[in-house]
């Protein structure tokens, strides 16, 4: 017996929705994209003209009668709370993209509603199946690291100040709820629990309302030390990544390939078995005693991602995404700021 796919709406059409969900959704097993919530006039012409086989609507109110079961949250970071708390109201199961929520309450309210609806939610923190992060996983489990003490992530770009939500926090905006989601998860999902933190939020570049340069010093209750560093004011790239412990080290520089391949229009449906795999001028480096020597990278798997949701959304398996995990994320966060702006080594 063939299972029906589970049918699925993107909330949201902007860079985000069109580029990053819209592609894995269309070509994940278990999921039949066939809506998509917009309110602007030209993205829904758009979504007609690259998504024929989706319907697109102004209002999540118009997904039941089109048999959605779940949706993914791919909004400007202000309205995610919003809107998810409104899908859950109709029935639906949700995906909310990062940040989850903008503040540690905002989060707890949100998986409460969900626990209460009996319906599911999890984030879609896509960068836990990065090649690299992967790669780091991998060489944790093996040992060939040893004992792990220091951690450092970071992501350096240079970008123009854009007018819009993106230039202030109350909107969702700044650097730290941009790509500090991504980067404090990862963190967290290597390492554990937070015991304290000190952080430094800067704004940069003239015109910007939010920060564009943190870096977090987390001191992690297992006893490793991370730095988490993003900017949008960086121009010269610093290592993506570096793990050391008492038997080696690993670093790594660039970003995950598969990002670039749905930059370039990409998806996993058109490259197959070539989708998420590094070429060899992006593996890292792990150094020994005995030398240094190049390691392949694990093969990104981004794509894994949508196929466990609908399944949980079957009620097959666990959500691919705990959402706790987002709460403890916001957390981080809230504490970042208050250090940052206190100058001091807060509690977590």
């Amino acid at each position: 017996m063939t299972i029906p796919p589970v049918r699925w709406a993107l909330v949201g059409y902007g860079s985000g929705g069109r580029v990053f969900h819209a592609p894995m959704l269309a070509g994940a097993d278990g999921v039949e994209l066939v809506a998509v919530v917009t309110g602007d006039p030209g993205r829904r012409a758009e979504v007609a003209d690259r998504l024929p086989s989706a319907r697109a609507v102004s209002d999540l109110t118009e997904l039941p009668d089109l048999g959605v079961a779940a949706v993914t949250i791919t909004t400007p970071p202000a309205t995610h709370t919003d809107l998810a708390h409104r899908a859950l109201d109709l029935g639906l199961d949700v995906v909310v993209d990062k940040p989850f929520a903008l503040t540690e309450a905002a989060a707890r309210r949100l998986v409460d509603h969900a626990r209460d609806a009996g319906r599911m939610l999890t984030v879609y923190q896509n960068r836990r199946w990065d090649t690299d992060f992967l790669t780091v996983r991998r060489l944790i489990a093996d040992g060939r690291l040893g004992r792990v003490h220091r951690f450092v992530s970071r992501i350096d770009r240079l970008r123009p100040v854009r007018p819009g939500w993106a230039t202030a926090v109350s909107t969702g905006g700044g650097t730290l709820l941009d790509l500090g989601p991504h980067l404090i998860d990862q963190a967290l999902q290597l390492f554990g629990p937070v015991a304290r933190l000190h952080a430094q939020l800067r704004a940069i570049r003239p015109g910007s309302g939010a920060e564009d340069e943190v870096e977090l010093h987390l001191e992690h209750a297992g006893g490793v030390f991370s730095t988490i560093a993003a900017g949008m004011a960086s121009a010269a790239e610093g290592p993506r990544l570096q793990v050391n412990g008492d038997r080696g080290g690993y670093l790594v520089d660039g970003f995950d390939v598969q990002e670039a391949q749905l930059k370039s229009g990409a998806s996993p449906r058109t490259l197959g078995d070539a989708w998420g795999v590094e070429p060899p001028s992006g593996f890292g480096r792990l150094t020994t005693a005995d030398g240094t020597v190049v390691v392949p990278s694990e093969r990104g798997r981004w794509d894994w991602f949508y196929p466990a949701a609908a399944a949980a959304v079957r009620g097959e398996g666990p959500v691919p995404v705990d959402p706790n995990d987002a709460v403890a994320t916001a957390r981080i966060i809230d504490q970042a700021r208050i250090s940052a702006a206190e100058h001091r080594v807060v509690e977590v």
